[in-house]
């Protein structure tokens, strides 16, 4: 391999190290505070990716979150929701706190925007 290539491909792992870790199940209840919003994906009706630097850490992390439908009726309302807080936090980074809390046994997931 050429030795650019080689400094290409190493920076490029270096720098996205959030594209190589796999989705984490966050715990039940336990809120997820992100500092910065890297990435906000919708993976079906039910079900969404966020990526992001929570609060105190330093390296990015994906956490996936599942909306319950028989606790969240209209998963597809509250996610759209959470689709536009996300967003916001997206595009004013250190200016909002973005955080999702799993839902567990009768518990809605929850998706919150805190100015700092």
């Amino acid at each position: 391999m050429k030795p650019f290539r080689a400094l290409a491909l190493l920076a490029s792992l270096t720098l996205a190290p959030g594209a190589l870790a796999a989705a984490e199940t966050p715990p039940s209840q336990v809120p997820q505070v992100f500092a910065t919003v890297d990435d906000y994906a919708v993976i079906n009706p039910s079900t969404v990716e966020v990526t992001g630097i929570l609060q105190g850490e330093t390296l990015p992390r994906v956490f996936r979150f599942i909306y319950n439908t028989s606790v969240n009726a209209d998963s597809s309302q509250h996610l759209s929701r959470c689709d536009r807080l996300a967003l916001l936090a997206m595009n004013r980074p250190g200016r909002y706190v973005f955080e999702m809390t799993q839902g567990g046994g009768s518990q809605p997931t929850r998706c919150r925007l805190t100015r700092q």
